[in-house]
């Protein structure tokens, strides 16, 4: 409904630009046809042909300016794609952002972080024969620190390859896909608990080692993702870096093997049902923070459009097996109701909630969620720095949490989105320690904003702004309200 409309007002804006245009230039013509007898309905004819003409002079060189940029976006993928078999890509991602407490306390000493990233990466899709590709992609970050002072200054980083494995894939009337090697697994949209296999890196890199099978049914209705992997905490264990980190060495904190079946059906109508069962065994690694056991996952999740504005989606997930000598039984779940105006300025609203149990410190039983991989900014991009509940960055477990978020695009290309989230503590298995009290619950509230603008398929940015600030869960020192911000351009070839 609101496309037509701002077609309508861009088309007036063009006529009246061109009428005022017309009157700025022709006005002694149109004095002198005046004066003379009868030719005032001529002047009219005429000046109706020419807004007419002038109208249709601004749309040519509207289209013309659309056609052009059609015609550098044609040259665009033309080089990227210079013959049939290869293909290649680039980006440059620069970020500039500032955190302020991100531990809570500022009587620490350097509580502020004040940094830039530019991260370089390259990729080449190679397909020598049908039905079979290449697929690699390396990534280079250089960071300029110019706080904390202990690192102050450029930090040159090593390349990285995040990307390398074979695919081979069906006739496009068949429906299988398998892919061998490192992979990311974004787009088997599992964000809430599998997303990036080396939550460690940041945002550097979030791939996993190992190989996915993806095949469609018949019914066109169905599709089954069965991945086998086998991921290792260090950087050099399968494809060392070139001119290697030390310091960015571990990827994650330990070794972890393990399998995942996904369905996902789309048979009923408005409906999409899907079943994840997932296993993975985690090795003692070197780090103090990591894991050791076994975990099995089991998520049913249902997704349900009600009209062309109502969406529910929902999953719940069960954990059992052993962790760090311990049983475990744990229980998550997260459900979202989003309501999309579908108008002119793109107004959504949604309401949600999320539960991550948490250990209840007892002897025999760990009743800790774990987050699997989905240790990622999801949440926070504060929490993305701070280590003071588990020691790792991302680790969302122990938390009840409800959730309001609203976005709106007031002008082309441009979208702004905010939302609040406060958040408890099922469970105290630290109570008493240096960061928590005794029976504290509130964790805090989380204020997030972003303003991002897209100027087209290839530059695109970002202002990010974010708040924590903690509740009673946390001990008097570590109460300091937390700030985060970020600007961000991406450039994409």
């Amino acid at each position: 409904m609101g496309r037509p409309c701002m077609a309508d007002t861009v088309r007036m804006q063009k006529i009246i630009a061109a009428f005022l245009l017309l009157l700025l230039s022709n006005c002694p013509v149109t004095v002198q046809a005046s004066a003379s007898s009868g030719a005032g309905e001529i002047s009219e004819k005429s000046a109706t042909s020419q807004v007419k003409d002038s109208v249709e002079v601004a749309e040519v060189a509207d289209s013309s300016e659309k056609t052009s940029w059609k015609l550098s976006e044609e040259w665009i993928q033309k080089t990227k794609s210079p013959v049939s078999w290869f293909k290649w890509g680039a980006d440059l991602r620069a970020r500039e952002e500032y955190i302020a407490n991100a531990q809570q306390n500022s009587s620490l000493p350097e509580t502020e972080n004040h940094h830039q990233r530019y991260r370089f990466r390259a990729w080449t899709d190679i397909k020598p024969v049908d039905y079979f590709s290449f697929h690699t992609r390396a990534t280079y970050v250089l960071r300029n620190f110019i706080d904390p002072s202990p690192v102050r200054g450029i930090e040159s980083g090593e390349i990285l390859f995040d990307n390398l494995y074979l695919k081979f894939f069906a006739p496009e009337e068949s429906s299988y896909e398998l892919r061998l090697g490192r992979q990311e697994l974004s787009d088997m949209g599992i964000p809430w608990l599998i997303m990036d296999g080396t939550s460690r890196d940041g945002s550097r890199t979030s791939f996993f080692d190992g190989g996915r099978f993806t095949y469609r049914f018949p019914d066109d209705e169905t599709t089954m993702d069965a991945v086998y992997l086998y991921q290792s905490a260090r950087s050099d264990a399968w494809l060392p870096p070139i001119n290697m980190q030390q310091s960015r060495k571990y990827l994650s904190e330990e070794d972890i093997q393990g399998g995942m079946i996904l369905v996902r059906n789309k048979s009923l109508k408005n409906t999409t049902l899907e079943s994840l069962f997932l296993y993975k065994h985690e090795y003692p690694g070197d780090l103090s923070s990591s894991d050791y056991g076994d975990n099995v996952t089991i998520r049913p999740k249902v997704v349900y459009q009600f009209d062309d504005h109502w969406n529910l989606s929902t999953e719940i997930a069960g954990q059992i097996g052993r962790r760090n000598g311990r049983d475990m039984l744990a229980a998550g779940s997260l459900s979202q109701l989003t309501y999309d105006f579908k108008d002119a300025l793109k107004n959504r609203l949604w309401l949600g909630f999320e539960y991550l149990s948490g250990d209840r410190n007892g002897k025999d039983v760990d009743n800790g969620f774990d987050i699997l991989w989905g240790r990622y900014p999801r949440v926070s991009e504060t929490m993305a720095y701070s280590r003071i509940d588990s020691g790792k960055s991302c680790d969302y477990s122990n938390m009840a949490s409800p959730f309001v978020g609203y976005y709106i695009s007031p002008v082309d290309k441009l979208g702004f989105e905010a939302s609040y989230r406060p958040m408890f503590a099922p469970a105290n298995p630290k109570a008493g320690d240096i960061f928590h009290t005794d029976n504290g619950s509130f964790k805090g509230h989380l204020v997030y904003s972003k303003l991002q603008y897209t100027l087209n398929p290839h530059i695109k940015t970002h202002l990010l702004f974010e708040t924590i600030l903690p509740g009673d869960y946390y001990s008097d020192a570590y109460r300091s309200t937390a700030y985060f911000f970020r600007a961000e351009m991406w450039l994409t070839w």
